[in-house]
This record gives structure tokens, C-alpha cells and sequence, in this order.
């Protein structure tokens, strides 16, 4: 049987001190997090996984136009529907998480690869879900250099069962951070399908944390910051993978890698924890402590990206349409609200009770 072997040392200094760091900042941040508003930092966190990760391999949406797309569903253009299959997947994740009898096979892993590739145009497209057939090289998109060869063809089968032996081995002997590392390095090395590998391996990582309980109930946003170190990142796989596929690799450097995105990724969530709670008190301020977290959340949505629908306040809230019209009315009978549009077109966008009234 064919396996991917991978080693790290487990006496580095650098990588125990980032997991204890992780540990510590990831309560603080969930700490931070005030009660009743738990879903809507998990759907925050979707959202940005889903942009970065389809980003980081040429998806041109900036965050607010993902975002968007996530919302109101794809019109069918590749790049939208390309965002709205990753969150597909990342939904379905977060659901299978929640089970703790959940095993990660085979299947699953194709399931995922399928998902997001549903509807997309090209060849590559329309063997989703499918291990590939023939060869595999990566290339730098600007100078053509060959950067990796991946495994032949017939040896995929064979790594697949071992990487599903195997990550069941990490999730008992290992720290859930370095699980997730070595099941997102080693899918990437394998690269089972002919595209979606990135984005499958990431999902994978995010599903490892997830059920570790690192994912601060689904808050971290894992892959947040690669984006932004995205040539980092290429680097890294580079040199420890090298340019072809090796049956044994040390992923010290890897793992050490992923768990300082992580940290970043808590430090993140702890920002935006502390600016969200400035904003629900100026709005709790504002409105004498009239307004629910419903009615938070879907004023914040219409500060930050456009008038709401009532379809869209009750798909940001996860209520029924007559709670969302209920909410929608008492907000525009205490003034804070105005009607945008009429019939099928009708929107509701913040009106501050008072010029001096500031929330963003």
C-alpha cells in the first residue's frame, strides 16, 4: 500500500508555545463574543473562509461582492457560483461537525470536491468528485516553471485509504492544530482530483478543528489571513514538499506555519469581537435599549453592504418571513429605518434617529 508519511518534530518550541497561545487567546476571544449573537459571527466566519480560500485560487469577487453572492445565491456566473458551491460545502460542514460519530472517509472527501465544483464551466468541472486519470504538474501561472509534480494516477487510490487510516491515527495522537496541518499538507501533496484540491484540502483542515473544538464553535475564520500571505503560503508548500512527490516529508515548517495563521485567525476574531460590541452599544445607546439582536444584526448588515430585504433580514437571522416583517415594522414605527422602493423592490436602509447619531 501506497502512504504518505508525514514527520514533524514534536519537541519544536515554536510550534508548542503558538498551540498555547492559540489555547489561551481562542477562550478570551470567545469570550468576547456577546450572547445571542453566536450566528452571526459563525455566518462572518463562512463568509470570509469561503472568499479567501476561493481567492487564493484566482476567484476574482472582493469580500463584499462574496458576501453578497452568499446571501442572495449565484446568477449563474462562474465566479459566484464558484463562491456560493464553497459555502455550500462549508455549510454542510459545519452541520457534520456538530456529530460526534462523524468519521472522515473517502467519500466524504469526494462529496466535498463534487460540491464545489457543481455548475462550473470546463472540462476539469465535469469530473468532480472523480480521482484523476492522468498525470499531474503545477505550474507557475506567470514563468511556467514546474513547481510540484504530484503522484501518477494509479497510486491515488492507495494514498486515499492511507490518508483516511492515517488521519484517524493524527485526530487521537495529535493536537487538533497539527491534525488539521497535516491533512491540508497531505491532500495538497496527494492531489486526488484534476482541480478543487486546494479548497477540498481546506475545507478538510477547517472539519478537523471544528471537531476538535478549535474553531471557537465555528467563529475562526482558519483561512482568513492566507490570502493575504498567499505567496507565503505557495512558498511553504514549496519547499517542503519539494518539486515532486515524496513518499516520507518532514512538515515542521508547515505545521508551524499553519498554527501562526491560526493565532492570527483568533486575534482576528477578537478584533472584530471588541469592534462589534462598541457598535451594539452606541446602537443600544442610540435606541434606549429598544433593539433585539435580530434587529442589530440587520441594522449592521445595512450599514455595511445595502438595504435589506425582508427575505434577506430573515435568511441573516435565520427566523420566519412574519418575524422579519414584525421586526422590520417596529423598526421603521420607532424611526430608525426608512422604506426604500416599493412592491417586489422593496428595502429597508438605516435611518439614524439624529444627525449626531454615529454607529459605523
Amino acid at each position: 500500500m501506497r502512504r504518505l508519511t508525514l514527520k514533524w518534530d514534536r519537541n519544536n518550541r515554536e510550534i508548542a508555545q503558538a498551540i498555547d497561545s492559540f489555547e489561551r487567546r481562542r477562550y478570551v476571544a470567545r469570550q468576547l463574543v456577546p450572547p445571542g449573537y453566536e450566528r452571526h459571527f459563525q455566518d462572518q466566519a463562512r463568509f470570509l473562509s469561503v472568499h479567501t480560500s476561493t481567492a487564493i485560487e484566482g476567484n476574482v469577487l472582493d469580500e463584499r461582492e462574496a458576501q453578497l453572492v452568499m446571501i442572495h445565491g449565484s446568477s449563474g456566473q462562474p465566479n459566484e457560483q464558484e463562491a456560493k458551491n464553497c459555502e455550500d460545502a462549508y455549510v454542510l460542514l459545519q452541520e457534520l461537525a456538530a456529530d460526534p460519530h462523524l468519521q472522515i472517509d473517502q467519500g466524504l472527501i469526494r462529496v466535498l470536491n463534487s460540491i464545489m465544483q457543481k455548475d462550473l464551466p470546463g472540462e476539469e468541472a465535469s469530473e468532480r468528485g472523480k480521482y484523476r486519470t492522468t498525470g499531474c504538474i503545477i505550474q507557475d501561472s506567470a514563468t511556467r516553471e514546474i513547481r510540484y509534480q504530484a503522484p501518477p494516477p494509479e497510486w491515488i487510490p492507495s494514498l486515499m485509504d492511507s490518508l483516511v487510516e492515517d488521519l484517524r491515527s493524527w485526530r487521537d495522537v495529535d493536537h487538533p492544530l497539527v491534525a488539521a496541518a497535516k491533512v491540508h499538507f497531505a491532500l495538497i501533496s496527494i492531489h486526488p482530483f484534476r482541480d478543487g484540491n486546494g479548497r477540498t484540502a481546506r475545507l478538510l483542515e477547517d472539519l478537523v478543528l471544528w471537531m476538535g473544538g478549535m474553531a471557537a464553535d465555528g467563529m475562526v475564520s482558519v483561512n482568513g489571513n492566507l490570502l493575504s500571505r498567499r505567496q507565503e503560503y505557495y512558498d511553504k508548500l514549496r519547499s517542503v514538499q519539494g518539486r515532486e512527490f515524496q513518499e516520507s516529508v518532514d512538515i515542521t515548517e508547515f505545521i508551524l506555519f499553519t498554527v501562526q495563521m491560526l493565532n492570527e485567525a483568533v486575534n482576528r476574531l477578537e478584533a472584530k469581537a471588541i469592534d462589534f460590541c462598541k457598535r451594539k452599544d452606541n446602537l443600544e445607546k442610540i435606541s434606549e435599549g429598544m433593539l433585539d439582536p435580530r434587529q442589530v444584526v440587520g441594522i449592521m448588515y445595512m450599514l455595511d453592504l445595502e438595504p435589506v430585504s425582508t427575505a434577506v433580514y430573515a435568511r441573516l437571522n435565520r427566523c420566519s418571513i412574519p418575524t422579519a416583517r414584525s421586526d422590520l415594522k417596529r423598526l421603521l414605527s420607532i424611526g430608525f429605518i426608512q422604506r426604500v422602493g416599493d412592491g417586489k423592490q422593496t428595502r429597508y436602509a438605516w435611518l439614524p434617529p439624529s444627525p449626531e447619531s454615529e454607529v459605523a
